[in-house]
């Protein structure tokens, strides 16, 4: 799927970093060469972040209260839970409640 990175971009302070964590859909990107150039935004990629990089994001979000928004299900609700990833309607990253399994 194609997104708009030079969007993301903006939201970072000049002179900050944008990394592409994971490959798009493609292996290819559009960018805005101006609209990195207008804030000085570094661009790099990356196929995946090590354990030292996931744990230092895994740790800067449990300091700063930043936790994902999640729907939690019954193992048996897995398959309409999946219908709506295909149909586009899920709207947060459905977790099983192991206890359900």
């Amino acid at each position: 799927m194609q997104y708009d990175v030079a969007a993301y971009a903006s939201t970072v302070k000049v002179n900050g970093f944008y990394t592409q964590v994971g490959m798009p859909v493609g292996f290819n990107l559009t960018l805005s060469n101006i609209g990195l150039a207008n804030t000085r935004v570094n661009f790099n990629a990356s196929l995946i972040g090590g354990i030292p990089e996931t744990q230092e994001v895994v740790t800067y979000c449990a300091d700063h209260k930043i936790f994902p928004q999640i729907e939690v299900i019954k193992a048996a609700e897995v398959n309409d839970a999946w219908a709506k990833v295909l149909d586009k309607k899920a709207r947060y990253r459905f977790v099983i409640d192991a206890a359900t399994i």
